[in-house]
């Protein structure tokens, strides 16, 4: 029966990472396998949160609540083998909310759509707009997957719009690349659409964040972005 507890948490575990990716079936399949083996109220309550949370919009509406739960859940039933799992493995580090705007950048068709601006926004409302999408995506800051691809784009996008001629010469790419990007594998299969058209930074977009902040950013360890 002991067995059956230490799978049981090991179920648990995985859950919790599954939530943490989004993937709210496979947890619901590994709670269910969880109550199965050694029933627990740590698993009767996730599976609560996850009935509750049925589609996209009510994930944003629950999120604070999923949150504070599942680390008062964490808390309250700490089992003896539980030093065994590495923290890093089950810790949650972003929200639902990070994870949605990650996946809104994965989606852009192009260097407009990631600064949400139009062709003709000017060179203020261009760095406006990275300024803020810098410091929300930046991997210090987002720990959602795929934040780090996403901080990139930014950076690719304003390097590359802030720059008359190569703004210019981007504008008369796309047309082409249009139809071009629906019959071919692109190199980076993160992405949906080619929004790069060919057209990327000189710098890193680390490089350009430091030269817009200053290298300073309020969070403990820096990492590089390359």
């Amino acid at each position: 029966m002991e067995g059956n507890k230490d799978e049981s948490e090991r179920c648990i575990l995985l859950a919790e990472k599954y939530i943490n990716d989004g993937q709210r079936e496979k947890a619901t399949k590994y709670l269910q396998k969880a109550e199965r083996l050694y029933p627990s109220q740590r698993a009767k309550d996730l599976l609560d949160i996850l009935t509750k949370l049925n589609d996209t919009s009510k994930l944003n509406d629950f999120s604070q609540k999923q949150n504070g739960s599942i680390n008062n859940i964490r808390n309250r039933n700490l089992s003896s083998n539980r030093e065994e799992v590495s923290s890093s493995e089950t810790k949650i580090d972003f929200t639902p909310d990070q994870l949605e705007a990650v996946k809104k950048i994965k989606k852009c068709k192009d260097y407009y759509e990631i600064l949400s601006v139009t062709k003709e926004a000017t060179d203020s409302e261009l760095k406006k707009q990275y300024r803020k999408l810098a410091l929300q995506f930046h991997p210090d800051k987002n720990k959602a997957p795929g934040a780090t691809e996403a901080f990139k784009a930014i950076g690719n996008a304003f390097a590359i719009l802030s720059d008359p001629e190569k703004k210019k010469r981007y504008d008369l790419y796309g047309a082409e690349d249009e139809q071009r990007s629906r019959s071919t594998q692109r190199r980076n299969s993160y992405y949906e659409h080619d929004y790069t058209r060919g057209f990327e930074a000189e710098m890193t977009a680390e490089e350009l964040f430091n030269m817009f902040f200053g290298g300073s950013f309020n969070s403990g360890d820096r990492k590089s972005v390359v």
